[in-house]
């Protein structure tokens, strides 16, 4: 499973530095003044899609690195998991449309109790669980999200992703936040990042759980307790873990 997680890591990193090289060459190239603003700027748009994906990948070798050593350092302090959400869901709704993905979220119009927690990290779960929605499933799916706070569970807050996509065999479901695991080759990714969302999420007492059946979509359910007055007295604002 290393082996194919370097191999896979090598590829992910080679295609957006073959893309960059490639515009930056052919912007180059070209005599000053006869590359005309279309191809500029998509040459631009490409080399600056490519770099963040990049970005992406290294900063998510980076953490699962310290995880692995035990380096992780949250900065706590109580969070709005509504607005952060919002936030990501905002992040994404663009993509959603250029794909041909129904993003549905409504915000709760109630007010809901903090959590404590690092806003950051708890932002770059959303980001891949709300990623890997869209990444599998196809143009004109569904891709549902919701936060749920109820009187009858008082202690903790629920989101819940669902989407259309194309599901999770129930032999590969077990393995799916596994390190080095990846159940679909043919979609890009590395395959550590479920692996550090689900670490982040029991760093923060919480929990992710994953619901799926081949061909039926995929229900992702993160659980957050809420903030308890005191809290950060029991716990450094910066927690090295």
């Amino acid at each position: 499973m290393k082996n194919d997680f370097i191999s896979r890591v090598s590829h992910e990193l080679r295609t957006p530095l073959t893309a960059i090289k490639g515009w930056a060459e052919t912007m180059q190239l070209s005599e000053r003044g006869t590359l005309d603003r279309r191809t500029f700027d998509r040459g631009m748009g490409v080399i600056i899609k490519e770099s963040s994906r990049l970005t992406s990948i290294v900063e998510e070798l980076l953490d699962f690195g310290r995880i692995q050593s035990g380096r992780m350092v949250l900065i706590n302090e109580k969070v709005d998991i509504l607005a952060e959400f919002d936030e990501t869901v905002y992040m994404l709704k663009e993509r959603a449309i250029d794909e041909g993905i129904h993003l549905l979220y409504d915000e709760p119009e109630a007010i809901y109790p903090p959590v404590y927690g690092d806003r950051n990290r708890l932002r770059q779960v959303f980001l891949n669980i709300l990623d890997n929605a869209l990444k599998y499933t196809p143009k004109g799916g569904v891709v549902a999200a919701q936060v749920i706070y109820s009187k009858d569970d008082p202690d903790v807050i629920k989101i819940i992703v669902t989407d259309s996509g194309c599901g999770i065999s129930a032999e590969d479901l077990p393995k799916v936040k596994d390190k080095f695991f990846k159940a679909n080759q043919t979609v890009g990714g590395s395959g550590i990042g479920l692996a550090v969302a689900d670490e982040i999420m029991n760093l923060h007492g919480g929990s992710l759980d994953i619901e799926s059946g081949e061909g039926v979509g995929t229900t992702v359910t993160l659980t957050f307790p809420i903030y308890k007055e005191g809290q950060e007295k029991s716990m450094p604002e910066n927690v090295k873990l």
